[in-house]
This record gives structure tokens, sequence and C-alpha cells, in this order.
């Protein structure tokens, strides 16, 4: 069973479409849609029963507290892959996203990796993530990892049975504000704010397990819709 895990609130809906049309051909074995609901409205959830009933999905709503607000929506990637035990393979989809490839084809490549991701030429590493989420994941000090390209964090798939310790590696550090969002953290670095690293946790965790980025245009990103 493959698993596609497509998180979306009401900001990113209209790409969400998007990438849903894009699934329409390339299911091509037992699978399941699950729409991580982080902010739909009524609206949106009415279109997506309405419009989208040929697509195998459910909408699994998750409530944040006011608490873990800030940052819990960084933690969604971690969340998805601890939800994950009952497929056998799971791939984690961006808004933004369009799939490219069938899901037959996409299990092929998982014959040569245990994870599929890709990189994004040419933001290192080093110059990507905070300096706190290094030291935290202990490669502040690994020049092969800070020299490297970071992976993209908006599609990758991984065959379970063959990635459980790399998971584990994924949940343990993406739902930990110091790897994930550590104090000061922010695009600019400066200031008091929290961005999140999820991408890096995801490009840090693969590269300490040997994972080498696939090069097939399984999906891609930024199918940006303009109205």
């Amino acid at each position: 069973m493959f698993g596609i895990y497509l998180p979306v609130d009401e900001g990113y809906f209209l790409h969400f479409q998007g990438l849903l049309y894009s699934l329409k051909d390339l299911l091509d074995v037992e699978h399941k849609v699950i729409i991580v609901d982080i902010g739909l409205s009524v609206r949106n959830t009415e279109i997506l029963y309405k419009h989208f009933k040929w697509l195998n999905f459910e909408i699994l709503k998750i409530d944040w507290t006011s608490d873990d607000k800030k940052t819990y929506r960084f933690k969604v990637k971690a969340i998805e892959l601890m939800l994950n035990s009952s497929f056998d393979y799971t791939m984690l989809l961006d808004s933004k996203n369009h799939l490219k490839s069938k899901l037959s084809f996409i299990i092929s490549l998982l014959e040569k990796s245990p994870v599929l991701i890709q990189d994004i030429s040419p933001y290192l590493e080093k110059d990507w993530t905070h300096n706190t989420a290094l030291e935290f994941m202990g490669v502040s000090e690994n020049e092969k990892i800070l020299n490297s390209n970071q992976y993209q964090s908006n599609n990758p798939v991984f065959d379970r049975l063959k990635s459980i310790d790399i998971m584990k590696d994924i949940v343990k550090y993406g739902m930990n504000d110091t790897a994930l969002c550590p104090i000061g953290s922010s695009k600019s670095f400066e200031g008091d704010s929290r961005h999140r690293q999820d991408q890096s946790v995801i490009s840090v965790v693969l590269k300490l397990h040997g994972v080498k980025p696939t090069y097939e245009l399984y999906s891609n990103y930024h199918n940006t819709i303009h109205t």
C-alpha cells in the first residue's frame, strides 16, 4: 500500500488543487491519500468532497493548541512519518508540488535507495541550516555534509521497511525545537523568531544515513497558479 501525505491550509488551497489533479492518472497501485488539514476552511473541505470524489482520500485534522501553534506546524512532516506504519511506501508532498511519475515507477526507483530525495543545487547545507540545528544534530564540524547541496523536503519518498531507522531519526530531530526551530533562527538569522528547519532535519539525517539524491523527476515544485 502506498500512502501519500499532503499537508495544506487555506492559504495554499488554490495551488493544492493543482497538486490533486496531477495525481489523477498516476495512482496505478493500491494507495491512500491523506490530506493533512493544518488550517482548511469549511469551504475548502466542501470543495474537496464535491470535486475530488474520484480520489481515494481522507482528511486528517490536526488541531493546534495555543501553546504549540508557533512550532507545531513545523513538525507536520515528522508527525506524518509517525503515522505511516500501515503503508509499505510513504510520500510527503507539499501543496505546490505536482506528481510527474506513476507510483509503480516510483516504487521501482526505491529498489536502488531506501529514500528518494532531490537536492537544491547550489544551496549548501552550511548556508541554509542554522548553526544551533547543525550542532544539535552533531554535524557542525562535518565538512562533507556542510559543503554538500541541501536536500529538498517537499517530496521525499520512503520505503518503510528499508528506512525505519532513518524515519526514527527524522522524528527524533523533527519533533525537537532545538533542531527544528532554534531560538533566533529566521531566514535572515536575525531577531528572536523561530524559522523552520524541517528541511534541514530531513537533509542532514538522510546524509548521515548515506542516502544520495536522485535526479529522476518523479515530482516537481513551484507549480504556481496566479489569479
